[in-house]
């Protein structure tokens, strides 16, 4: 972030002053600053029967950082996100983000109060970013959350523990009648160079809804959804290498119409990854990782039951982009990329997988090379299979990406990709138009 030093700033300004409560003349800092991303986008898909998407996704984030004193923060972010040369759509997209047609939006606007007692708690109150760990289940992808939110340190330096505890009421762009009511616990616990985390994430939705269990090949209506999922995640550092591993449990209940009935949600799912990193003399600077993660498909065997793992909230986005493992499949636990319905939120009913498939099985290996101290290049491979299957193949496919990054400077780089997706048996069996699928990107961004 930057101090304001130009007047370049004047539109920022504006816009962030729009959405923003006065600044008291008595603030002891105000910064103010914007990502801009641009880039370009081209996709082969995986079904001969979709074209391709061609196009160009503009991102600006402007933000606002005001100190109004040494025990009171404020903050405003804006955003807005344009397509630009989208053939196949002919109405305004929807997606996660209230507006994805280049409208200006509402991203953060919080108050940060970091000394409510002493420098061992910190209470957020607004519409604020929240992501555990990496997002498997819980992120908000740069949207934002409507939240109180306390995080709490140990008042005891040698228990090196913290408490992460919030409660929200989530909208997005779900194009809902009613809030999600979401809240969650964190324990985190620090020893020498591992870190442990419990966790609690409670989710109850009283929205009409399409619903189809992971077994499921039509859709039906739930009318009350209550997932919790409860979760370990440990980590630990030395160095310049990792290992991570995280495992979750999942419960709770759907109500579906018709006729009238409770589907008990069961489940669970599990990742494990390390990577390192070294200095050589060949290749510079050289890093590879590996990761395996499995979730839970449903059991058609088990009527009343939907054992496939899915967490709504889990982070999927980038902007227009999905993300997750691989640059086009993007799989997560629970969903991928869906040719049908590319940028819509993932769902039970849009998963990108074939009907009567859940839960995903997806290994990864990758490598990166810094052999100049601007350029990086990284190859990787991904390795995906569903869990159950209701018609037998589970093979659903495997994907190459290669990439490379160049940082101009400390504001701006650029990174382009070529990634190629060989569809599996899964998705040869159900459908004869499958073919070998590509996505490549360009992207410049600058900071400011």
């Amino acid at each position: 972030m930057k101090p304001f030093r130009s007047r370049s700033w004047i539109p920022l300004v504006l816009c962030a002053a729009a959405v923003s409560p006065a600044i008291p003349a008595g603030a002891t800092n105000l910064n103010l600053g914007a990502d801009y991303m641009v880039r370009g986008v081209g996709i082969k898909e995986r079904d001969s029967t979709f074209p391709g998407d061609h196009y160009y996704d503009q991102r600006l984030q402007g933000y606002m950082i005001a100190d109004l004193s040494e025990d009171v923060e404020a903050t405003v972010r804006v955003q807005s996100i344009t397509p630009w040369g989208l053939e196949s759509s002919t109405t305004p997209l929807i997606t996660r983000y209230p507006n994805a047609n280049g409208g200006l939006w509402l991203q953060n606007a919080f108050i940060r109060l970091p000394k409510i007692y002493q420098d061992k708690a910190v209470l957020t109150i607004g519409r604020q970013p929240i992501q555990w760990g990496d997002g498997l289940i819980l992120g908000d992808d740069e949207l934002g959350f409507n939240a109180i939110r306390l995080q709490l340190k140990s008042p005891w330096e040698q228990l090196g523990a913290d408490l992460d505890v919030f409660t929200a009421k989530i909208s997005e762009g779900l194009q809902t009648s009613q809030d999600t009511n979401l809240s969650g616990a964190l324990l985190g616990i620090d020893r020498d160079l591992v870190r442990w985390e419990l966790m609690g994430l409670f989710e109850n939705s009283n929205n009409l809804q399409n619903y189809e269990a992971g077994s499921d090949t039509t859709t039906t209506v739930a009318t009350k959804i209550d997932r919790k999922i409860f979760g370990a995640r440990i980590r630990t550092t030395v160095k310049d290498a990792y290992i991570r591993a995280e495992y979750y449990i999942q419960n709770g209940s759907v109500r579906r119409l018709p006729p009238s009935q409770d589907i008990k949600l069961g489940g669970s799912a599990y990742s494990i990854g390390l990577g390192a990193k070294a200095n050589t003399e060949r290749y510079g600077r050289f890093g590879a990782v590996g990761e395996y993660s499995e979730s839970s498909g449903d059991d058609p065997n088990t009527q009343g039951q939907d054992e496939a793992f899915r967490p709504t909230f889990a982070s999927r986005w980038s902007g227009l982009e999905r993300k997750g493992w691989g640059r086009y499949f993007a799989a997560t636990l629970a969903d991928a990329y869906s040719p049908t319905s590319p940028f819509a939120p993932a769902s039970s009913t849009n998963t990108g997988l074939p009907p009567g498939e859940s839960g995903i099985q997806s290994i990864h290996i990758g490598i990166e090379a810094t052999p100049w101290a601007k350029w990086t290049f990284t190859v990787d491979y991904y390795q995906y299979k569903a869990n159950k299957s209701v018609t037998g193949p589970k093979d659903l496919g495997t994907e190459f990406d290669y990439g490379v990054v160049f940082r101009y400077s400390g504001l701006v780089y650029f990174r382009g990709s070529t990634n190629l997706f060989t569809p599996g048996t899964a998705y040869q069996f159900a459908s004869t138009t499958t073919q070998k699928a590509s996505e490549s990107d360009i992207q410049a961004s600058l900071k400011f």
